[in-house]
């Protein structure tokens, strides 16, 4: 019996870490539109994309975000690789800030695709899947550690007081 209750609370203390933010939740998450089956499917279908900003414009009707697409965490971060899917393109009704959303920062959004667009990437012709967003979640920035510490974990440990040397005075 203990075991169970065990198990229980590491089921629900895992299920606690890798949740969605609320404004990325769906109302059915198995409907999700996988971003592979895009352009196979005729809109509107709910979809839940993600990935790294590639360019903002600001349009006189909204705001476009164009994103280079990555698989989704759990948690609905972009997991950063050396493979992507493709690109697509995030409508927002409002302004977006290019200093806010620059480029190479993770984003998600949740919307409505509907259908394909014909634009370019560079001179290259390119269809992008379009995703109305309800919500656009713009994720931290993750900070790499230090390549090395130079401290001296004797003389600058937060629990170790600095050392008083006491010189005699010269007479």
């Amino acid at each position: 019996m203990l075991s169970r209750y065990c198990l229980l609370f590491c089921l629900l203390l895992l299920g606690g870490c890798a949740s969605v933010p609320d404004e990325l939740k769906p109302v059915n998450e198995l409907a999700l539109l996988p971003f592979a089956d895009a352009p196979l499917t005729s809109p509107p279908a709910e979809a839940r994309w993600g990935g790294e900003v590639a360019q903002v414009r600001n349009l006189s009707e909204g705001s476009e975000i164009e994103v280079v697409q990555f698989e989704l965490s759990s948690s609905g971060r972009p997991l950063k690789s050396d493979n992507s899917t493709g690109r697509f393109r995030i409508r927002v009704p409002g302004f977006i800030d290019p200093a806010i959303y620059a480029p190479g920062r993770q984003v998600t959004a949740l919307g409505e695709f509907s259908g394909m667009e014909q634009g370019k990437v560079g001179e290259q012709p390119y269809a992008f899947p379009v995703l109305n967003a309800q919500s656009v979640h713009l994720w931290p920035e993750l900070k790499d550690p230090p390549e090395r510490c130079d401290c001296d974990p004797f003389f600058y440990s937060p629990f170790m007081l600095r050392p008083i040397i006491v010189v005699p005075a010269r007479n």
